[in-house]
């Protein structure tokens, strides 16, 4: 008898789905043994001695709600950019945004004389917004399920969000990552993949919204999809001909 193969997470995402599942797993570790996992914390005073921490400090998940709520966000936004790049690309971006963000604090600490840390997932996800609302400025989301709010707002939003996590103004420096993500969306990935995969990044960005609408569990996408189908009844109702108008 031969096994089911086993089924697909949805979103196909999977190097996002391995964020999510590494960062939970480290919260459910950590939970349950205590303080397993400092040596991935990234701290600015231990660049030299601990580099990897440059790169494993997202995969270390903090609370139980941001577990859920930042986990659930990954898979929005990040999955999104995962789908419309590739993986390659995706793994790129994952690692110059992560990496950036923990260099800048580490100059800006170095600098001012301070110390900081970074656990967790938030400024990743920040970048990884900025990148998408980057591709996609005007596209509305639903705040909260409920308010309407155009991406581009939504990236202001996250912007001084990081800035107000870190005393100032060492939130200045934490903005490196989102710099760097709305950099690579603009010019950087075109530079890095060269002139062939511009053409591929352009055609994958107008794709995207296209296939968005398979995710329907995204609540995102079911506001999407509503909002297309009103405007395109809207346009087929005034473009309809009239009697004035017959084409001799």
């Amino acid at each position: 008898m031969v096994p089911r193969p086993l089924p697909k997470l949805p979103g196909s995402c999977p190097v996002t789905w391995s964020v999510i599942g590494a960062h939970t797993a480290t919260f459910v570790l950590a939970f349950v043994g205590g303080g397993l996992w400092g040596p991935l914390v990234f701290h600015t005073a231990g660049v030299v001695t601990a580099p990897w921490t440059l790169l494993t400090y997202p995969l270390i998940g903090g609370d139980i709600l941001w577990v859920l709520l930042g986990g659930y966000m990954m898979w929005l936004f990040g999955g999104s950019l995962e789908r419309a790049w590739g993986r390659a690309d995706y793994i790129r971006f994952l690692i110059l945004v992560t990496a950036a963000t923990a260099l800048g604090l580490w100059a800006g600490a170095s600098l001012l004389g301070r110390s900081a840390t970074l656990v967790g997932l938030g400024l990743p996800l920040a970048a990884a917004t900025v990148a998408w609302a980057a591709i996609n400025p005007s596209e509305r989301l639903l705040l909260y399920f409920v308010l309407p709010i155009e991406a581009r707002w939504l990236a202001v939003g996250v912007a001084v969000l990081v800035f107000f996590s870190f005393p100032f103004p060492l939130g200045l420096f934490a903005l490196v990552g989102c710099a760097g993500a709305w950099w690579y969306v603009r010019r950087g990935r075109l530079l890095l993949v060269g002139s062939v995969g511009g053409r591929r990044a352009r055609r994958a960005s107008r794709r995207m919204g296209e296939r968005e609408r398979r995710v329907t569990l995204n609540p995102f996408a079911l506001y999407r999809r509503w909002r297309l189908k009103r405007q395109s009844t809207r346009l087929m109702r005034g473009s309809a001909p009239r009697d004035d108008e017959a084409i001799h």
